[in-house]
C-alpha cells in the first residue's frame, strides 16, 4: 500500500522552484548562521582551527632546505540533518471555487514555510541566547537592578568590550549585531547615548548612530514573535545582544571560518502533492532538511538579561 501512496506523491515543480528562494524579511536566524548546501544526511565538518595564527620563522638561507612545519590538524564536527515537514489539504471543492488555483496553492505553501522557517527561527534564537552554550569569558549574565535598564551597566562599555573579546580569540571583529526588540529600547535611551545626543541637538540614538559608535555595518533588531496556543504572542528575541563573526563571503562554504553554520540538504526545500479519499482531497506538503552547528564558538559573545 505505501508503495501505491508513494507512486501517486508528485514534487511540484513551480511550487518547488519558489520555496528554494522563499526567505522572510522579518526573520533573521540566517544571518547569524547562513546556509550552506550539503549532499548527504550525515558526514563531519571542520571546526575553525588556530594553526594560521602560529608565528613561523620561514626564513630560509640559500641551498638550504626549506621551513617545514607540522602538518595543521582540525578538529571535526560531526553533523546529521534532521527532516522536518507540513502538510496541508485542499478538498477538491475549493478547488472549484477557486479563481486562481495557482495564486491559492502558492499561498498554502507560503503558510507552510512560514512555519517551518519560524520554527529554524526559535530553534537558533534559543541556543544563542542560552549562556551555558558560551565560555565564562563568552559571556555577560547581567542581572535584575544590574543592567542596562538600571542604568548600572553602559552599552558603550560592555559592547565595545565583546567586541575586542571576539577580535581577541580569533583575530577579526564581529561583522554582526543581534539585538532583541526590548533590548534596543532599552539601549537608544540609555544615558550612555541620549546625554551626547543631546549636546547635537538629537533625542535618541538611532540604527545609523550605534553602526557608526560600533563600527558594524550589519545590526539588526529581533522583532519575530511566536505563539504556543495562536492567542498569546512573546518575543522569540529577548532581551539579549549577541556579537558575532559569520562568514559573509558571496560563495558560503563550511570550509570557511564563521561561528556556525545552517547545513541544509541540497535541493530543499521542497514541496510534493498527492491525494487521499480517492481523488477528493489534495495534500500539500512542505518538506526540508537541516541542522543547525556552532563551529567556532569564540566567534560570538552574548551578553543576557540587559532589561
Amino acid at each position: 500500500m505505501s508503495s501505491r501512496l508513494d507512486s501517486l506523491r508528485v514534487v511540484d515543480p513551480i511550487l518547488t522552484n519558489l520555496a528554494l528562494g522563499y526567505s522572510p524579511d522579518y526573520l533573521i536566524g540566517n544571518k547569524l548562521f547562513p546556509t550552506v548546501k550539503v549532499s548527504s544526511q550525515k558526514g563531519r565538518i571542520p571546526k575553525f582551527g588556530k594553526d594560521s595564527f602560529v608565528l613561523r620563522n620561514s626564513s630560509r638561507a640559500i641551498r638550504s632546505n626549506s621551513n617545514r612545519i607540522p602538518s595543521m590538524e582540525f578538529e571535526s564536527v560531526e553533523f546529521n540533518l534532521q527532516e522536518r515537514d507540513l502538510e496541508v489539504a485542499m478538498d477538491y471543492l475549493e478547488e472549484l471555487e477557486t479563481y486562481d488555483l495557482l495564486q491559492y496553492e502558492g499561498k498554502m505553501m507560503q503558510d507552510l514555510l512560514n512555519i517551518l522557517t519560524l520554527e529554524k527561527e526559535k530553534t537558533i534564537a534559543d541556543y544563542v541566547q542560552n549562556p551555558s552554550n558560551f565560555a565564562s569569558d563568552m559571556k555577560l549574565a547581567m542581572t535584575d537592578g544590574d543592567n542596562y535598564a538600571s542604568g548600572s551597566q553602559s552599552p558603550l562599555t560592555t559592547i565595545h568590550y565583546a567586541i575586542e573579546q571576539v577580535r581577541s580569540k580569533i583575530s577579526r571583529k564581529p561583522n554582526i549585531m543581534i539585538i532583541g526588540a526590548s533590548a534596543y529600547k532599552t539601549i537608544i535611551s540609555h544615558s550612555d547615548f541620549t546625554y551626547t545626543l543631546n549636546n547635537v541637538g538629537k533625542t535618541w540614538a538611532d540604527m545609523s548612530y550605534l553602526k557608526e559608535i560600533f563600527n558594524i555595518d550589519n545590526i539588526v533588531i529581533g522583532n519575530s514573535v511566536y505563539s504556543d496556543d495562536g492567542s498569546t504572542f512573546q518575543d522569540i528575541w529577548k532581551d539579549n545582544v549577541l556579537l558575532a563573526y559569520v562568514d559573509d563571503s558571496e560563495k558560503k562554504s563550511q570550509y570557511n571560518p564563521s561561528y556556525g553554520y545552517i547545513l541544509q540538504k541540497d535541493g530543499l526545500p521542497e514541496i510534493d502533492t498527492y491525494y487521499e479519499n480517492g481523488g477528493k482531497v489534495k495534500i500539500i506538503r512542505a518538506t526540508d532538511n537541516w541542522t543547525m552547528k556552532v563551529v567556532a564558538p569564540e566567534a560570538a559573545y552574548l551578553i543576557h538579561n540587559t532589561n
